[in-house]
This record gives C-alpha cells, structure tokens and sequence, in this order.
C-alpha cells in the first residue's frame, strides 16, 4: 500500500478561490472618480478642476449637452445610485433616441447605461455599450479614461482575458497613467489567459510601483510560478508573507502546498508540525493535510494518532474520507487490527466498495475468513476497480471456509481479468486437485 498521494489532495492555489481577487470595483456609477482619485481628491487642496490625467495624450474634446437631455441623464444617474436600474434605462434610452442628441450625451448616456446594465447583469451590454462610448471619442478625459480603464475590468469578469489586456495596454498608452491598480488588473488577465510568465513580469511591476501591493496580487503572482512549476520562487514570496504574518493560517497552508509539490516534503512536515505545537491545526483540512504527509514521510504512525486527536477534539467529522484515510495510516503503520476497525467505520459512508476491499484483505491476512467473506461480498456488490483481486481473495476466503464449490466460482470470474488470470489458474486447478497453493 502506498502513502496517500499528498500532491492531488493538499490544499493546492486554485484560480477559482485564492487569485479571483484583485479587480478594482467596476460598479460605480460611470462619471465618478475611481477610489483612488477620491482619496486623492480628499487630501489635496487644490480645485476640483485639476487635470487628473496630465500626461494624457488625448485632448479633451468640446461637449455640447442640451439642457433637456442633460436633466434626463442626471436623472437617470440618481435613478442608478438609488437601485432603480430599469428606470435610468429608459432614461437613458429617452436621450439616445432623442434628435437633438449630441455625440457628447450620446457617449455619456452610453456610458451611464453600460453601468446600469452590469447592475443587472448584462455583462455582454454593458461591455457592448462602453466600447460604444469610448468608440465616440467625445467624453472629457474625465471620463473617458476612466471608461477605458471599467471596460477592462468588465472584460476580466466576463473572462474576456486577452481583451482586458488590450484594455489596459491602451489605458496606459493613451491616459498616460500607469498606476499600479492598471498593471495588476492587466497582470490578472494575462494569468487567466495561461500567460503565466507574462503575468509575472507585469505583477512585479504593479508591485514594485505600489506603497501599499494589495494581498492579492502577490496571490496571483505566487501562482503564476505555481503554474510554470517555479516552487522555489513561490516559496520564497510565500515565506517573505508568512514571515509578517506568522499565524496566517492560509499562509501556512499554501506553503505547505508550494514545498509539496517541489518534493519538499520534509519542509511541508516541519512547517504543519510547528503550526500544530503553536495551536494552528485546528479544522479537518489542517488535520488531513498534516495526516497525508506524515505518510509521506513514512510516519504513518503518527498520522493516524493525529488522526485519532481530530476525531476525540471533534476538529474531525465522521466521513468516509477521513475514516478511509485513518484506515490507510494504520495500514501503512502496520496495525492492522485499527486499520480494520477504521475501514469498517468507513464502509456505512462509502460509495463503492474500495474500502470494503482493503479491510477484507486485511482480514485474510489476519485469517478472519467469515468477516473476510463478508466485507469481499460487499465490495464486489458495490463496485471497485480490481474486481480480479477481489474474486482471488474472496475465492481465498471460501475455500478457507470449506465452501469448495463457491471458491471455484469466485477463481473463475477471476480468470477473466488479465491481472489475476494465472494466480486465479493456479488455484483452480490445487482446488479442483483437493488442495490448495501453499503459502510462502
């Protein structure tokens, strides 16, 4: 029996949970300032006026907004801010199809609309809609950039990842602001485009521009060198966090994965079993995690006592996946009466019989032929991926049992499978001789 292969089973970065973060909110109300120029707005004493995008290499165009149109628009925007979406667009749609509109109030109507179309969930509108207005050249740099800079980040959430690049790449060219906000937007895309490199590369400089990096970046960072199996250079941004955050379990989690799947298994060990003295291994996932890597480590022993301090805690909850790893420790400890009982624990919960396979093998080496006949019968019923090593044993129970004829029966349909079809020939024909193959 091997060790529980910790690789496909620890808590592994996933794109999914750990590097979904880092997208700046996309919906505010289009028009407004981002965050970061509130913050800014609020510290600065100059006038409201001031040119936020002064290395831009647009020019602000002229905007012509008639009075009638203009009303609607800011109604449609209070309309948006109060949750009434349905009502800013009809608004919204009053001015568009207006005569008198204006390429200015078009492009603004668009952009209002886009927003109150991803509030409700029309990604592919409101996308649709801001490249419209960007498309009309005819917003002021106020409000173009910061168009340009949302429908990049619509585009990440709507998974458009090479789109969302582009967005940001031209952002940065034309508004001539590289803040560090941009590149890590940018950086996230090109990681869920499987750009892993690349992503690194932009996430250093997002990183290296910023006072303050947000958490994660370095998340996103961390798993692009997951992905091109950098484990060193993983782990060393792993530790240089852990080393501020000390008790951050997840920290600790996710370095115990990065060292496992660079074959640092003794690191991961130490590292869990540190976390363990200092109180920190307190859920399931903490108890297991340390569990498969004991077997690793070839200390099974003290995986299934672990084990064992889980479920008297209560940190573990009876299921078949924990009692089933119980039971491979034990096995693997050699103790195999425990190994037994915990695979019998296992069984009630199981959706096959794999587990009833390995406590009947166990119970022929320990020559409990009727309880072995009994967990073998099961497992066959309920399916398991060795059906010839099944019968071999369950065969192997019969005959022990004196039940000739059934452990003929149970040798044959073993012949029927490539990897038992000798050992299950060499029975038969001791059986049907009145003997039976000695053991070694």
């Amino acid at each position: 029996m091997h060790a529980p292969n910790v690789k496909k089973l620890v808590l592994c970065l996933g794109a999914a949970t750990l590097l979904a973060a880092g997208v700046a909110s996309a919906s505010r109300i289009p028009g407004e300032r981002n965050s970061d120029q509130q913050r800014s707005s609020k510290s600065s004493s100059k006038s409201s006026n001031e040119n936020q995008y002064p290395n831009a290499k647009r020019n602000d165009p002229k905007t012509d907004m008639p009075g009638a149109l203009g009303t609607k628009l800011n109604k449609a925007q209070e309309a948006a801010a109060d949750g009434d979406g349905d009502k800013a667009i009809n608004l919204i749609d009053e001015v568009l199809a207006d005569k008198k509109v204006t390429p200015y109030a078009k492009a603004f109507g668009l952009y209002l609309r886009s927003n109150a179309k991803w509030e409700k969930e029309d990604g592919a509108g409101a996308i649709a809609d801001l490249k419209e207005a960007i498309a009309l050249d005819a917003l002021p740099n106020s409000n173009q950039f910061p168009a340009m800079y949302t429908l990049a980040q619509f585009q990440l959430q709507e998974e458009q990842y090479a789109d969302a690049a582009k967005s940001v790449d031209q952002y940065i060219e034309l508004s001539g602001d590289k803040k560090p906000e941009a590149m890590a937007v940018k950086a996230n895309a090109l990681y869920r485009a499987d750009k892993f490199q690349d992503a690194i590369d932009t996430m250093k400089l997002a990183i290296a521009a910023s006072d303050k990096p947000q958490e994660s970046w370095n998340q996103i960072l961390m798993a692009s060198y997951f992905e091109l199996n950098q484990y060193d250079e993983a782990a060393k941004l792993s530790e240089q966090q852990l080393t501020k955050n000390p008790n951050d379990k997840k920290l600790i989690q996710q370095l115990a994965s990065i060292y496992v799947n660079g074959e640092q298994n003794d690191k991961a060990l130490k590292l869990l079993s540190d976390a363990k003295s200092r109180g920190l291994i307190t859920t399931a996932d903490d108890y297991k995690l340390l569990a498969q890597l004991y077997g690793q480590a070839q200390k099974p022993a003290e995986g299934a006592a672990l084990l064992e301090e889980g479920f008297q805690k209560g940190a573990i909850q009876p299921s078949y996946e924990m009692y089933k790893l119980l039971g491979d420790s034990y096995a693997l400890a050699e103790n195999e009466s425990k190994a037994i009982d915990a695979y019998g624990k296992a069984s009630p919960m199981a959706k096959d019989g794999e587990a009833d396979l390995l406590r009947g093998q166990l119970q022929i080496n320990n020559q409990q032929w009727a309880p072995a006949k009994e967990s073998l019968t099961k497992a066959l019923s309920r399916g398991v991926k060795r059906q010839g090593a099944a019968y071999v044993l369950l065969g192997n129970a019969e005959n022990e049992l004196g039940n000739k004829s059934a452990a003929i029966a149970a040798m044959e349909k073993a012949q029927g499978y490539e990897e038992t079809r000798q050992m299950a020939g060499t029975w038969l024909k001791m059986i049907k001789g009145g003997g039976a193959p000695k053991k070694k």
